[in-house]
């Protein structure tokens, strides 16, 4: 494990300036960023992802973006970056250590149990949060 986490470490230094977006000419590109959860919510989201702004990633981001206005502070969002630092390194193994199996990317995990492994459809992914909401007292069953 610890060797994973050096050549995380190491993938992260040399990948560091592929995340980040140059000016051409007037055109200025706003990439999706990592997300980072506020521990407060009731619903954690996280999101394995390979990099920042691979196509996947942003994908899985945007469909679960499109569910945070429906349920607002009930979830909290957070991005597990493969190739991202230590931290997130960790953070995946540890979550495929819970899993039993190394994860694929894109994996969507809810209160750290995988729920999808691949990007859903966002009306899938808004019923599978709204069950555990509801399961949990937070919102009533017939909403």
């Amino acid at each position: 494990m610890e060797a994973a986490l050096e050549r995380a470490d190491v993938m992260a230094r040399n990948d560091e300036s592929s995340c980040k977006t140059r000016n051409s000419g007037n055109i200025e590109y706003d990439p999706v960023q990592a997300r980072v959860a506020s521990g407060k919510a009731p619903v954690l989201v996280e999101i394995i992802c390979e990099r920042v702004h691979c196509v996947l990633y942003d994908y899985a981001i945007n469909t679960v973006d499109m569910i945070v206005d429906v349920f607002g502070d009930l979830i909290d969002i957070q991005t597990v970056i493969r190739q991202g630092d230590r931290k997130n390194a960790q953070r995946f193994l540890d979550l495929c250590a819970r899993a039993g199996r190394m994860l694929p990317v894109p994996t969507i995990l809810i209160n750290g149990e995988v729920a999808f492994t691949s990007v859903p459809h966002p009306n899938e992914l808004e019923d599978t949060i709204r069950s555990i909401l509801v399961r949990k007292g937070f919102l009533p069953e017939n909403k």
